[in-house]
């Protein structure tokens, strides 16, 4: 198995089963502008649903310049029905790590 998929095994493993093992599990959908890669679309899986909180995320990122898949993994900061985080992710196309942030809507509660 490469490292590429490795890493897109774990993430999609991520996106499936963290859900189930924390129930405050949040989920998110945005738009990110990579650095040096232009603008992509996405999904998040945060790892809270409670508004004015620090956050990690796993995301999904599907670059529109390109036509290609990010998987990426970030740190934030959740709000009422809003996050934002800076990331980094694999650039299938290349082969590299590249630089992101992303905003968008998310499912957020109460503390």
């Amino acid at each position: 198995m490469t490292f590429k998929q490795l890493f897109l095994a774990v993430a999609i493993a991520s996106l499936t089963t963290a859900p189930v093992a924390q129930a405050d599990t949040g989920i998110g959908g945005g738009i990110s502008y990579v650095f040096g890669q232009g603008l992509a679309v996405g999904v998040k899986l945060l790892t809270s649903d409670k508004k004015d909180k620090t956050i990690a995320s796993v995301g999904l990122d599907y670059m529109l310049g390109t036509g290609t898949w990010r998987p990426n993994v970030g740190l934030g900061y959740l709000g009422d029905k809003v996050y934002g985080d800076l990331n980094t992710g694999y650039n299938y196309q290349n082969g590299t790590w590249d630089f992101g942030m992303s905003a968008g809507v998310a499912d957020s509660e109460d503390k």
